[in-house]
Protein backbone atom coordinates (compact mmCIF):
# COMPACT_ATOMS: atom_id res chain seq x y z
CA UNK A 1 0.00 0.00 0.00
CA UNK A 2 2.87 2.44 0.60
CA UNK A 3 3.03 3.49 -3.08
CA UNK A 4 -0.76 3.56 -3.18
CA UNK A 5 -1.28 6.15 -0.49
CA UNK A 6 -2.47 9.31 -2.26
CA UNK A 7 -1.11 12.72 -1.33
CA UNK A 8 -3.27 15.84 -1.06
CA UNK A 9 -2.96 17.52 -4.44
CA UNK A 10 -4.44 20.62 -5.95
CA UNK A 11 -7.23 18.44 -7.31
CA UNK A 12 -7.93 17.05 -3.85
CA UNK A 13 -8.19 20.57 -2.44
CA UNK A 14 -10.70 21.41 -5.15
CA UNK A 15 -12.66 18.25 -4.40
CA UNK A 16 -12.73 18.92 -0.69
CA UNK A 17 -13.81 22.50 -1.32
CA UNK A 18 -16.72 21.18 -3.34
CA UNK A 19 -17.55 18.67 -0.65
CA UNK A 20 -17.60 21.39 1.98
CA UNK A 21 -20.57 22.85 0.15
CA UNK A 22 -22.80 19.84 0.86
CA UNK A 23 -26.24 21.33 1.42
CA UNK A 24 -28.27 21.68 4.56
CA UNK A 25 -30.93 19.51 2.92
CA UNK A 26 -29.30 16.54 4.63
CA UNK A 27 -29.99 18.19 7.95
CA UNK A 28 -33.67 18.11 7.06
CA UNK A 29 -33.52 14.36 6.69
CA UNK A 30 -31.44 13.50 9.76
CA UNK A 31 -33.38 10.34 10.52
CA UNK A 32 -32.95 8.95 6.99
CA UNK A 33 -29.35 10.10 6.81
CA UNK A 34 -28.47 8.51 10.15
CA UNK A 35 -30.24 5.30 9.16
CA UNK A 36 -28.32 5.02 5.91
CA UNK A 37 -24.94 5.77 7.47
CA UNK A 38 -25.55 3.43 10.39
CA UNK A 39 -26.74 0.69 8.06
CA UNK A 40 -23.71 1.10 5.85
CA UNK A 41 -21.50 0.16 8.80
CA UNK A 42 -23.65 -2.66 10.14
CA UNK A 43 -24.51 -4.13 6.73
CA UNK A 44 -21.36 -3.54 4.68
CA UNK A 45 -18.34 -2.47 6.74
CA UNK A 46 -18.90 -5.08 9.45
CA UNK A 47 -19.10 -7.78 6.78
CA UNK A 48 -15.82 -6.55 5.33
CA UNK A 49 -14.14 -6.88 8.72
CA UNK A 50 -15.58 -10.34 9.28
CA UNK A 51 -14.46 -11.52 5.85
CA UNK A 52 -10.95 -10.17 6.44
CA UNK A 53 -10.74 -12.06 9.72
CA UNK A 54 -12.27 -15.28 8.38
CA UNK A 55 -9.96 -15.45 5.36
CA UNK A 56 -6.91 -14.47 7.42
CA UNK A 57 -7.75 -17.25 9.86
CA UNK A 58 -8.07 -19.78 7.04
CA UNK A 59 -4.77 -18.60 5.58
CA UNK A 60 -3.12 -19.06 8.95
CA UNK A 61 -4.50 -22.59 9.24
CA UNK A 62 -3.33 -23.58 5.76
CA UNK A 63 0.14 -22.11 6.20
CA UNK A 64 0.50 -23.81 9.58
CA UNK A 65 -0.48 -27.14 8.01
CA UNK A 66 2.03 -26.64 5.16
CA UNK A 67 4.73 -25.58 7.61
CA UNK A 68 4.22 -28.72 9.67
CA UNK A 69 4.00 -31.08 6.70
CA UNK A 70 5.56 -29.51 3.59
CA UNK A 71 4.21 -31.06 0.43
CA UNK A 72 2.81 -29.88 -2.88
CA UNK A 73 -0.82 -30.33 -1.89
CA UNK A 74 -0.49 -28.29 1.30
CA UNK A 75 1.53 -25.64 -0.49
CA UNK A 76 -1.20 -25.41 -3.11
CA UNK A 77 -3.84 -25.03 -0.39
CA UNK A 78 -1.82 -22.28 1.30
CA UNK A 79 -1.52 -20.43 -2.00
CA UNK A 80 -5.26 -20.66 -2.65
CA UNK A 81 -5.91 -19.35 0.85
CA UNK A 82 -3.57 -16.43 0.19
CA UNK A 83 -5.50 -15.46 -2.94
CA UNK A 84 -8.78 -15.48 -1.02
CA UNK A 85 -7.27 -13.49 1.84
CA UNK A 86 -5.83 -10.79 -0.41
CA UNK A 87 -9.22 -10.36 -2.09
CA UNK A 88 -10.88 -9.85 1.31
CA UNK A 89 -8.24 -7.34 2.41
CA UNK A 90 -8.36 -5.38 -0.85
CA UNK A 91 -12.14 -5.21 -0.83
CA UNK A 92 -12.01 -3.78 2.70
CA UNK A 93 -9.34 -1.30 1.55
CA UNK A 94 -12.14 0.77 -0.01
CA UNK A 95 -13.18 1.81 3.53
CA UNK A 96 -10.21 3.46 5.20
CA UNK A 97 -11.81 4.83 8.34
CA UNK A 98 -12.52 3.90 11.95
CA UNK A 99 -11.04 0.60 13.18
CA UNK A 100 -9.47 -0.14 9.79
CA UNK A 101 -7.21 2.87 10.30
CA UNK A 102 -6.88 3.05 14.08
CA UNK A 103 -5.70 -0.58 14.08
CA UNK A 104 -2.85 0.25 11.64
CA UNK A 105 -3.92 -2.91 9.82
CA UNK A 106 -3.65 -1.78 6.21
CA UNK A 107 -0.22 -0.27 6.69
CA UNK A 108 1.28 -3.28 8.47
CA UNK A 109 -0.65 -6.25 7.11
CA UNK A 110 -1.23 -5.20 3.48
CA UNK A 111 1.66 -2.90 2.56
CA UNK A 112 2.84 -3.04 -1.04
CA UNK A 113 5.38 -3.18 -2.59
CA UNK A 114 7.49 -5.47 -0.45
CA UNK A 115 11.25 -5.47 -1.04
CA UNK A 116 12.42 -8.96 -1.89
CA UNK A 117 15.99 -8.11 -0.88
CA UNK A 118 14.84 -7.36 2.67
CA UNK A 119 12.84 -10.58 2.88
CA UNK A 120 15.82 -12.55 1.57
CA UNK A 121 18.00 -10.79 4.12
CA UNK A 122 15.82 -12.11 6.94
CA UNK A 123 16.09 -15.61 5.48
CA UNK A 124 19.88 -15.30 5.41
CA UNK A 125 20.12 -14.28 9.06
CA UNK A 126 20.93 -16.67 11.86
CA UNK A 127 18.62 -14.92 14.29
CA UNK A 128 15.44 -16.89 15.06
CA UNK A 129 12.36 -15.77 13.13
CA UNK A 130 9.70 -15.29 15.75
CA UNK A 131 7.04 -12.78 16.78
CA UNK A 132 9.64 -10.39 18.19
CA UNK A 133 11.67 -10.44 14.96
CA UNK A 134 8.60 -9.80 12.82
CA UNK A 135 7.66 -6.81 14.98
CA UNK A 136 11.12 -5.36 14.36
CA UNK A 137 10.75 -5.52 10.58
CA UNK A 138 9.78 -2.59 8.42
CA UNK A 139 6.46 -2.72 6.59
CA UNK A 140 8.25 -3.63 3.34
CA UNK A 141 9.49 -6.93 4.77
CA UNK A 142 6.29 -8.17 6.38
CA UNK A 143 2.57 -8.51 5.76
CA UNK A 144 0.61 -10.28 3.06
CA UNK A 145 2.89 -9.33 0.20
CA UNK A 146 5.93 -10.73 1.99
CA UNK A 147 3.85 -13.89 2.41
CA UNK A 148 3.13 -13.79 -1.33
CA UNK A 149 6.84 -13.60 -2.12
CA UNK A 150 7.63 -16.51 0.19
CA UNK A 151 4.79 -18.67 -1.15
CA UNK A 152 4.98 -17.90 -4.87
CA UNK A 153 8.38 -16.55 -5.92
CA UNK A 154 10.31 -19.10 -7.94
CA UNK A 155 13.37 -18.95 -5.74
CA UNK A 156 11.26 -19.88 -2.69
CA UNK A 157 8.90 -22.41 -4.27
CA UNK A 158 11.15 -25.46 -4.09
CA UNK A 159 12.63 -24.34 -0.76
CA UNK A 160 9.18 -24.39 0.77
CA UNK A 161 8.87 -28.09 0.01
CA UNK A 162 12.20 -29.36 1.29
CA UNK A 163 12.25 -31.01 4.71
CA UNK A 164 15.29 -30.90 6.95
CA UNK A 165 16.87 -28.02 5.03
CA UNK A 166 17.82 -24.97 7.09
CA UNK A 167 16.78 -22.35 4.53
CA UNK A 168 13.57 -24.20 3.69
CA UNK A 169 12.72 -24.33 7.39
CA UNK A 170 13.27 -20.57 7.61
CA UNK A 171 11.03 -19.94 4.59
CA UNK A 172 8.18 -21.82 6.25
CA UNK A 173 8.82 -20.34 9.71
CA UNK A 174 8.97 -16.81 8.31
CA UNK A 175 5.74 -17.35 6.37
CA UNK A 176 3.94 -18.72 9.41
CA UNK A 177 5.08 -15.86 11.64
CA UNK A 178 3.97 -13.34 9.03
CA UNK A 179 0.48 -14.79 8.65
CA UNK A 180 0.21 -14.98 12.43
CA UNK A 181 0.97 -11.27 12.50
CA UNK A 182 -1.58 -10.58 9.73
CA UNK A 183 -4.22 -12.52 11.62
CA UNK A 184 -3.40 -10.43 14.67
CA UNK A 185 -4.28 -7.27 12.76
CA UNK A 186 -7.49 -8.82 11.46
CA UNK A 187 -8.37 -9.72 15.05
CA UNK A 188 -7.56 -6.16 16.13
CA UNK A 189 -9.96 -4.71 13.55
CA UNK A 190 -12.70 -7.06 14.69
CA UNK A 191 -12.01 -6.33 18.35
CA UNK A 192 -12.16 -2.56 17.84
CA UNK A 193 -15.29 -2.86 15.72
CA UNK A 194 -17.01 -5.34 18.03
CA UNK A 195 -20.61 -5.92 17.02
CA UNK A 196 -20.47 -2.69 15.02
CA UNK A 197 -23.22 -0.89 16.95
CA UNK A 198 -21.01 1.72 18.61
CA UNK A 199 -19.08 2.55 15.47
CA UNK A 200 -22.28 2.58 13.39
CA UNK A 201 -23.77 5.13 15.78
CA UNK A 202 -20.58 7.20 15.72
CA UNK A 203 -20.40 7.12 11.92
CA UNK A 204 -24.06 8.13 11.69
CA UNK A 205 -23.48 11.05 14.08
CA UNK A 206 -20.77 12.23 11.75
CA UNK A 207 -23.48 13.11 9.25
CA UNK A 208 -22.06 15.37 6.54
CA UNK A 209 -18.48 14.63 7.58
CA UNK A 210 -19.09 10.90 7.10
CA UNK A 211 -20.59 11.55 3.67
CA UNK A 212 -17.63 13.75 2.76
CA UNK A 213 -15.30 10.96 3.86
CA UNK A 214 -17.07 8.36 1.71
CA UNK A 215 -16.90 10.55 -1.38
CA UNK A 216 -13.27 11.53 -0.82
CA UNK A 217 -12.25 7.91 -0.26
CA UNK A 218 -14.18 6.83 -3.33
CA UNK A 219 -12.25 9.32 -5.47
CA UNK A 220 -8.94 8.34 -3.88
CA UNK A 221 -9.58 4.63 -4.38
CA UNK A 222 -10.55 5.01 -8.03
CA UNK A 223 -7.39 7.07 -8.54
CA UNK A 224 -5.38 4.23 -6.99
CA UNK A 225 -6.98 1.70 -9.34
CA UNK A 226 -6.27 3.89 -12.38
CA UNK A 227 -2.73 4.19 -11.11
CA UNK A 228 -2.29 0.43 -11.25
CA UNK A 229 -2.99 0.43 -14.97
CA UNK A 230 -0.71 3.42 -15.53
CA UNK A 231 2.08 1.83 -13.50
CA UNK A 232 2.03 -1.27 -15.70
CA UNK A 233 2.04 0.84 -18.87
CA UNK A 234 5.00 2.92 -17.66
CA UNK A 235 7.05 0.00 -16.36
CA UNK A 236 8.89 -0.87 -19.61
CA UNK A 237 10.10 2.66 -20.35
CA UNK A 238 10.96 3.30 -16.70
CA UNK A 239 12.84 0.00 -16.41
CA UNK A 240 10.68 -0.86 -13.43
CA UNK A 241 10.80 -4.55 -12.51
CA UNK A 242 7.44 -6.41 -12.48
CA UNK A 243 7.33 -6.92 -8.70
CA UNK A 244 7.48 -3.14 -8.25
CA UNK A 245 5.06 -2.40 -11.08
CA UNK A 246 2.36 -4.99 -10.42
CA UNK A 247 0.55 -5.57 -7.15
CA UNK A 248 -0.02 -9.31 -6.92
CA UNK A 249 2.72 -10.13 -9.43
CA UNK A 250 4.12 -13.26 -7.77
CA UNK A 251 0.68 -14.82 -7.22
CA UNK A 252 -0.61 -13.60 -10.62
CA UNK A 253 -3.52 -11.99 -8.79
CA UNK A 254 -3.29 -8.42 -10.12
CA UNK A 255 -6.64 -8.81 -11.88
CA UNK A 256 -8.34 -10.12 -8.74
CA UNK A 257 -6.79 -7.32 -6.66
CA UNK A 258 -8.28 -4.61 -8.87
CA UNK A 259 -11.67 -6.30 -9.08
CA UNK A 260 -11.74 -6.69 -5.28
CA UNK A 261 -10.99 -3.00 -4.72
CA UNK A 262 -13.69 -2.04 -7.21
CA UNK A 263 -16.17 -4.37 -5.51
CA UNK A 264 -15.42 -2.66 -2.21
CA UNK A 265 -16.02 0.78 -3.68
CA UNK A 266 -19.31 -0.32 -5.23
CA UNK A 267 -20.52 -1.93 -2.01
CA UNK A 268 -20.08 1.39 -0.20
CA UNK A 269 -21.90 3.26 -2.94
CA UNK A 270 -24.82 0.85 -3.24
CA UNK A 271 -24.85 -0.21 0.42
CA UNK A 272 -26.95 -2.94 1.98
CA UNK A 273 -30.61 -3.01 2.85
CA UNK A 274 -30.43 0.49 4.29
CA UNK A 275 -28.72 1.87 1.20
CA UNK A 276 -25.40 3.60 0.76
CA UNK A 277 -23.95 6.76 -0.68
CA UNK A 278 -26.28 6.21 -3.63
CA UNK A 279 -29.22 7.20 -1.43
CA UNK A 280 -27.87 10.73 -1.00
CA UNK A 281 -27.01 11.11 -4.68
CA UNK A 282 -30.43 9.84 -5.81
CA UNK A 283 -32.13 12.29 -3.45
CA UNK A 284 -30.29 15.13 -5.15
CA UNK A 285 -30.52 13.74 -8.70
CA UNK A 286 -31.86 10.36 -9.76
CA UNK A 287 -30.35 10.67 -13.28
CA UNK A 288 -26.90 11.21 -11.80
CA UNK A 289 -27.30 8.20 -9.52
CA UNK A 290 -28.34 6.16 -12.55
CA UNK A 291 -25.30 7.39 -14.46
CA UNK A 292 -22.94 6.49 -11.61
CA UNK A 293 -24.46 3.00 -11.43
CA UNK A 294 -24.13 2.63 -15.20
CA UNK A 295 -20.48 3.66 -14.97
CA UNK A 296 -19.91 1.04 -12.27
CA UNK A 297 -21.47 -1.62 -14.49
CA UNK A 298 -19.36 -0.57 -17.47
CA UNK A 299 -16.18 -0.74 -15.38
CA UNK A 300 -17.14 -4.16 -13.99
CA UNK A 301 -17.80 -5.51 -17.48
CA UNK A 302 -14.56 -4.13 -18.87
CA UNK A 303 -12.55 -5.56 -15.98
CA UNK A 304 -14.27 -8.93 -16.30
CA UNK A 305 -13.41 -9.00 -20.00
CA UNK A 306 -9.69 -8.71 -19.21
CA UNK A 307 -9.80 -12.26 -17.85
CA UNK A 308 -6.12 -12.56 -16.94
CA UNK A 309 -3.45 -10.83 -14.85
CA UNK A 310 -3.25 -7.17 -15.86
CA UNK A 311 0.41 -7.39 -16.84
CA UNK A 312 -0.38 -10.34 -19.12
CA UNK A 313 -3.33 -8.51 -20.67
CA UNK A 314 -1.16 -5.46 -21.35
CA UNK A 315 1.01 -7.64 -23.60
CA UNK A 316 -1.52 -10.12 -24.97
CA UNK A 317 -4.81 -8.18 -25.00
CA UNK A 318 -3.86 -4.49 -25.08
CA UNK A 319 -7.30 -3.41 -26.32
CA UNK A 320 -9.01 -5.04 -23.33
CA UNK A 321 -6.41 -3.63 -20.96
CA UNK A 322 -6.95 -0.13 -22.33
CA UNK A 323 -10.74 -0.52 -22.31
CA UNK A 324 -10.68 -1.51 -18.63
CA UNK A 325 -8.37 1.39 -17.75
CA UNK A 326 -10.63 3.79 -19.66
CA UNK A 327 -13.78 2.48 -17.95
CA UNK A 328 -12.27 2.99 -14.48
CA UNK A 329 -11.11 6.48 -15.46
CA UNK A 330 -14.59 7.30 -16.78
CA UNK A 331 -16.18 6.12 -13.53
CA UNK A 332 -13.85 8.38 -11.57
CA UNK A 333 -14.72 11.29 -13.86
CA UNK A 334 -18.45 10.73 -13.34
CA UNK A 335 -17.93 10.64 -9.58
CA UNK A 336 -15.67 13.71 -9.55
CA UNK A 337 -17.88 15.85 -11.78
CA UNK A 338 -21.45 14.62 -11.51
CA UNK A 339 -21.68 12.98 -8.09
CA UNK A 340 -19.83 15.77 -6.29
CA UNK A 341 -21.92 18.38 -8.12
CA UNK A 342 -25.16 16.61 -7.20
CA UNK A 343 -24.29 16.59 -3.49
CA UNK A 344 -23.19 20.21 -3.65
CA UNK A 345 -26.26 21.50 -5.50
Amino acid sequence: MGAQRSLITRRRLIELAALSALPAVFGCRKRDQASVLSGLVSEVVLDMAREVRAESKLLHAEVRAWSSDPNVERQRAARAAFRRAIVAWKKAFAFRSGPFISSDAFQHAAFWPVRATLVDGVLDEREPIDERRVQQLGVDARGLYAVEYLLFAENNESAGLRAGDARADRVRTYTLELVTNVLGYADRIQRLLGDGHAYAASFARGGKLSIDTLVSQMLDTLTIVSGKFARIERAPRENRTPPFAVEGYFSQSSHEVVRAIMAGVKSLYVGGGSGGLSEFVATASKPIDDHVRDAFRAAEQALHAVGMPLEAAFAAQPSRFKAAAAAVAELRHVVEVELVSALAS
